[in-house]
């Protein structure tokens, strides 16, 4: 709530006052009104150091006895309460608070007309003002919806249809969490509490795995900060936590990774396939693992992308999800695949289900059925209702192949092998610690590593020395 005071500054016995309203020490604005006051309200006779002197009072310390105070200051103090309610509306949905605000809001509450003419004009001047503000004020209220600001990400990622999608899912669950919590959300209200409930919410509501909890909130902040970074009119109001609000912790922790290691990749090479559809699935699974491609980019392994450098040739092209250049070495092994198989047709269906079905069923019968814990996507009721959610659980390991498994393969087999920033400009990971977590790099498989290459660094170096 702001403090209001009014100021009689005039030296005549009648004269125009001034308001002053202030609020913390953001708010401190002031302006001159129409309305006509008497001098002999505002001053009261005390002593200071020893002297008479006249002391400025406000509306509610004026004389009863002076005729006309009591009516005058009750004016003042209605509106003194209606500018302050007004006040905390218009604070509270971003409306800038300045000198302008305080001498608009006066005039809505001071009637200084006497003529039906100025009446009616000012009665129609008034409600054009008034619908002008209320259209701002909604405006303001719309551009602060935490949803409006997850739907300006649809335009941002219109031409990126992975992108959009994602998205898309974040808009859904949030018109769940605010029925669930029957609240319509701001930007403002992207803080750590927002976080807090929103979390609880997914892990006991919705049953959400922790990773996906954190996925969805931070696109709701990425969504936030696009929307406050584009604000040319300074309309939008963030958190001061937005940034920093805290997300579930060491998630990555209990994760299982499923790859497929050279051992099992040359079992699934040595697989005799007729069925056409299934030999498609096996050629997409060891060139998969072999150059670290999703699928879908799978098709872009053509003659027109094909460039060369000192001699050696390398496909190069924007992939189809993430719009990055990658550059795909053309190696022997690549070659050998290929003279042996050919390419893959990839005329899989978009949505991934039918080549996934395939995948398992290549694995199956190339033998890769070792049991293993691992997450598997599958149909639960929760709340009554029908859903898909990720179950850890212990099955045969072909059971836990999907087409993540093949770039995932690739980036596991080949770390360590190649230089790391090679890799990562195939998986478009920026950083090495990032990489570390999309593959199978724990404790044990860095023991299997390091005697791995301890020694073969030895019987390398020994056999050059003989």
């Amino acid at each position: 709530m702001g403090k209001i005071s009014f100021q009689y500054r005039s030296i005549k016995e009648t004269g125009n006052l001034s308001i002053r309203l202030i609020h913390g020490k953001e708010i401190d604005i002031r302006s001159k009104t129409s309305i006509q006051s008497s001098r002999k309200y505002w001053f009261k006779r005390t002593t200071r150091n020893g002297k008479t002197v006249n002391r400025q009072i406000q509306p509610k310390d004026f004389s009863k006895t002076i005729e006309g105070a009591n009516k005058h200051r009750e004016t003042l103090l209605s509106l003194s309460e209606k500018i302050n309610q007004k006040f905390i509306e218009d604070f509270n949905n971003g409306v800038p608070i300045d000198n302008n605000w305080l001498r608009d809001s006066v005039s809505d509450f001071i009637d200084i007309l006497n003529t039906k003419d100025k009446i009616e004009e000012a009665l129609t001047s008034k409600k054009k003002k008034k619908n002008k503000k209320e259209r701002k004020k909604q405006k303001i209220k719309t551009a602060n919806l935490l949803s409006n600001a997850v739907e300006k990400m649809f335009v941002k990622y219109e031409t990126n249809k992975h992108q959009l999608a994602k998205y898309k899912i974040t808009h859904k669950l949030l018109s769940e969490f605010q029925e669930y919590k029957n609240k319509e959300f701001k930007i403002v209200d992207l803080n750590q509490e927002f976080a807090d409930h929103y979390k609880n919410w997914g892990l006991s509501v919705k049953k959400y795995k922790k990773s996906y909890i954190n996925k969805q909130l931070k696109n709701l902040r990425s969504s936030a900060v696009n929307a406050y970074e584009n604000d040319e009119k300074e309309i939008i109001k963030i958190s001061r936590t937005l940034r920093t609000f805290k997300m579930f912790k060491n998630i990555d922790k209990d994760k299982i990774v499923i790859t497929l290691n050279y051992d099992e990749i040359d079992q699934i090479e040595k697989l005799e396939m007729k069925n056409e559809k299934l030999l498609d699935a096996k050629k997409a699974i060891l060139i998969g693992c072999e150059t670290g491609l999703r699928y879908s980019d799978m098709n872009k392994l053509v003659d027109e992308n094909i460039q060369e450098v000192n001699g050696v040739r390398y496909w190069k092209f924007k992939t189809e999800k993430t719009k990055n250049i990658v550059q795909i070495t053309i190696t022997d092994r690549i070659l050998h695949l290929i003279d042996l198989y050919g390419l893959p047709k990839t005329d899989y269906p978009d949505n991934g289900v039918k080549f996934n079905k395939d995948i398992k069923e290549v694995c199956r019968l190339a033998g890769i059925t070792e049991v293993t814990k691992g997450d598997k996507s599958k149909s639960v009721e929760i709340n009554g209702e029908k859903a898909i959610r990720t179950i850890t659980e212990i099955t045969p390991k072909y059971n836990l192949i999907s087409s993540r498994t093949l770039r995932r393969s690739f980036a596991t087999n080949y770390f360590g092998k190649i230089d790391t920033p090679l890799i990562m400009a195939i998986t478009g990971h920026t950083t090495e610690r990032q990489l570390k977590t999309y593959i199978s790099f724990n404790d044990e498989s860095n023991i299997l590593r390091t005697k791995k290459q301890t020694d073969s660094f030895h019987q390398e170096r020994l056999a050059a020395n003989r």
